[in-house]
């Protein structure tokens, strides 16, 4: 259960972005989902329903003691929009498709890290819900019209060997 620094860091994001993309696909919980982004600054163009997944700053769960293990916390933020002509079924949609985001996650993590690990252990120890809220509105461009945007913030935790770290490096 514990990893490298370098492991968990690289493949962390690589198992979020499986939970997705495991489930934009035919019968899926995210069929509906046109688009789905992983970069910060997208300039092509952008069919809804959208997702946006962002990385935040990882932070220590406690001290961190380099000598032995770290518990880090790496937040994870999910930004969904669904178009409908109507502003409150919009919202509507658009918190179904939250709550969908998080159910493919809870569907997929363990999977999804297992495929990527390759049978070399877990990278994430527990991931839990910090907030699901609503961010407000987008424009849609050349139209008066506006997108709900809705946020999930979910914490994925890891423990890192400090000595596992170290191995690696041929030390």
């Amino acid at each position: 259960m514990t990893v490298n620094i370098q492991t968990g860091l690289e493949k962390v994001q690589l198992v979020m972005k499986g939970c997705i993309e495991n489930e934009i696909r035919e019968n899926g919980l995210l069929e509906d989902v046109e688009s789905f982004f992983t970069v910060w600054n997208n300039e092509d163009h952008v069919e809804e329903p959208v997702i946006w997944m962002y990385q935040h700053e990882t932070r220590a769960g406690r001290q961190a003691d380099i000598s032995h293990t770290m518990d880090l916390t790496i937040p994870f933020q999910f930004n969904c929009s669904v178009y409908k002509p109507e502003l409150e079924d919009a919202n509507t949609a658009t918190q179904n498709l939250a709550t969908r985001v998080i159910l493919s996650i809870l569907r997929n993590w363990q999977t999804v890290q297992a495929e990527i690990m390759q049978d070399n252990g877990r990278i994430i120890r527990n991931i839990t819900l910090e907030t699901f809220y609503p961010l407000g509105t987008i424009d849609v461009n050349n139209k008066s019209e506006r997108l709900p945007v809705i946020g999930v913030l979910l914490n994925v935790s890891i423990i890192v060997n400090w000595k596992m770290c170290c191995k690696n490096l041929g030390d």
